[in-house]
């Protein structure tokens, strides 16, 4: 009769070596969990046409304290293709032409998804980056944008971007309609966005 060569000491000294090793072995090869607040790049493109005026229309409060301060309140819409999908894109924002070097822009944009229950809020800031524009009315900007609020799928979600954009040609107000006044222009912008952007709530 044969005897089994490893004996029962020899086992109870190597399994626990073993178990220990497998387990080991089983965590290190798990996939890691993304962090919850661990960004993903976005990026997007976009085209809006705007208008921009120093007339208010009756109660909006932001117009009125952008225009107070002889400045111009710019509203711009129009689509966005993104990472994550399309977005029809706001601006509301205020044009300070004695602001930097070549005047600065403070408002909001908004870009919400086609069902009108996804939305994200940016903080938008920036500034022109050269003269009022060329011949033509071409000129370039660029700025930063930052999650302040989000709707939906959307809810809970943080993050920032940059653009670089060139708008025109602009068109005062005898030569293109318009706001009812003499200092009323309107035009087209095209954006180009980069960043990182966290969604608490994906696939919820």
């Amino acid at each position: 009769m044969l005897r089994n060569p490893v004996s029962k000491r020899n086992l109870s000294l190597i399994s626990p070596g073993l178990l220990i090793a497998l387990a080991v072995m089983t965590v290190a090869l798990r996939p890691r969990a993304a962090k919850a607040d661990e960004g993903a790049p976005f990026r997007g493109t976009l085209a809006v046409q705007f208008t921009g005026s120093q007339v208010c229309a009756s109660g909006d409060t932001n117009c009125t304290a952008c225009v107070a301060n002889s400045s111009f309140y710019v509203e711009a819409q129009g689509i966005a293709n993104t990472s994550l999908g399309t977005l029809f894109v706001e601006v509301l924002k205020c044009f300070n032409p004695a602001g930097g070097s070549f005047g600065t822009y403070a408002g909001t944009l908004t870009t919400t998804a086609p069902n009108r229950r996804d939305s994200l809020t940016w903080a938008y800031s920036g500034q022109n980056d050269g003269t009022a524009g060329d011949f033509y009315g071409f000129g370039p900007f660029s700025g930063r944008l930052t999650i302040t609020e989000g709707t939906g799928k959307f809810q809970n979600a943080h993050g920032s971007a940059t653009f670089t954009a060139a708008s025109g040609p602009s068109f005062t107000a005898t030569a293109y309609p318009g706001p009812p006044s003499p200092f009323s222009m309107a035009g087209m912008a095209f954006y180009s966005l980069e960043g990182t952007l966290s969604l608490q709530n994906a696939g919820q």
